[in-house]
Parts: structure tokens; C-alpha cells; sequence
């Protein structure tokens, strides 16, 4: 595991924490709906990289993205 993959693994964390400490404080609503939205996003982000089902690229800026078979869109 990289430093940057860890890195953004302890971001997620963070995004995790902070959610579930705000939906403690918000009534029942459409805003708690969003944040529990958010905070299922983060788990299942930090569990894909925690595990293995995804991983961390950088590229070029302005170069094109590549599919999961690595070939050139």
C-alpha cells in the first residue's frame, strides 16, 4: 500500500467519523437521507481500497482516461 492510498483511506475515515457525528445531531429529514448517503459512499470507497477492489492512479493532466482493460477511450 502506497503512502497516498493510505493517505486518502485516513481521509475516508475522517469523512466517515464527521458523518456519523452529525447525523447524531440532525433531526429526521432530507438532510439526513444525503448524509447517510455520504457517509455509505465513504465506507464503501475506503472498503474497495482497504480490500483490494480498487486502486490510486495519477495521470498526465489533460491525457485520456483509461478503462479497467487499460485500453485508451
Amino acid at each position: 500500500m502506497t503512502t497516498d492510498h493510505a493517505d486518502f483511506i485516513a481521509k475516508l475515515r475522517q469523512i466517515e467519523e464527521q458523518a456519523n457525528a452529525l447525523g447524531a445531531e440532525i433531526a429526521p429529514g432530507l438532510a439526513r437521507i444525503r448524509l447517510q448517503y455520504i457517509l455509505v459512499l465513504a465506507k464503501t470507497l475506503r472498503g474497495r481500497l482497504e480490500f483490494g477492489g480498487a486502486s490510486i492512479v495519477s495521470r498526465a493532466a489533460g491525457s485520456p482516461p483509461r478503462d479497467a482493460g487499460g485500453a485508451s477511450r
